[in-house]
């Protein structure tokens, strides 16, 4: 998939929103007030630009990347949740034909909604702290890495318990060991939450 089949994709999904709004809207309910659970997930392709911190301009490498994170989170106030985070990226270096490099990251998150709790869709702002290692392709660790990634968008309660979100997301991370590096990101993910509700 390249960056021409992404776009092609979130212009799909955009246009299918009408069709969720007015199939759902009898049976959506928010769930996003004090008490509640949140687990899901979300998936997100890219192309990107690293370089190494002490020569930016004649170090830069292009890269395609997929991504996959899994979250948990608790609502602690109305509208306000925060939780952990697991993420999986699995990247190739353009410029080096067969190149493949698996990085794992954790961290922490918080998570805002603007709207209110009774909304059908609603606008999150999620900002999350992340640590982890990078590996090659045959397992050797080679970097420690940390960072920090701002997202938003809209989450479309599909019903009680169910949200599917569309997400605009910018990362920045510190790859530290074998080489010194920084590497900032853009890139658009689709993803779905579940709700559990309080008794």
């Amino acid at each position: 998939m390249n960056i021409k089949n992404l776009k092609s994709l979130a212009n799909t999904l955009i246009k299918l929103l009408p069709i969720y709004f007015l199939f759902f809207a009898t049976t959506a309910n928010s769930q996003i007030t004090k008490g509640n659970w949140m687990f899901g997930g979300d998936a997100s392709f890219s192309n990107k630009n690293r370089y190494q911190n002490q020569f930016k301009e004649l170090s830069k490498l292009k890269f395609t990347e997929f991504d996959i994170n899994a979250n948990a989170g608790y609502c602690f106030v109305d509208k306000l949740q925060a939780g952990v985070r697991l993420g999986y990226s699995d990247y190739k270096v353009q410029t080096y034909t067969g190149t493949d490099r698996h990085l794992l990251n954790y961290g922490i998150y918080s998570r805002y909604y603007f709207l209110k709790p009774e909304k059908l869709v609603n606008i999150f702002l999620d900002g999350e702290y992340f640590l982890g290692s990078k590996a090659v392709a045959s397992g050797e660790l080679e970097d420690n890495i940390h960072g920090y990634a701002i997202s938003a968008g809209p989450t479309i309660f599909l019903n009680s318990s169910v949200a599917m979100e569309l997400g605009l997301n910018y990362s920045s991370t510190k790859f530290t060991g074998v080489n010194d590096t920084t590497e900032n990101n853009f890139q658009v993910s689709l993803g779905f939450q579940i709700f559990l509700t309080k008794k």
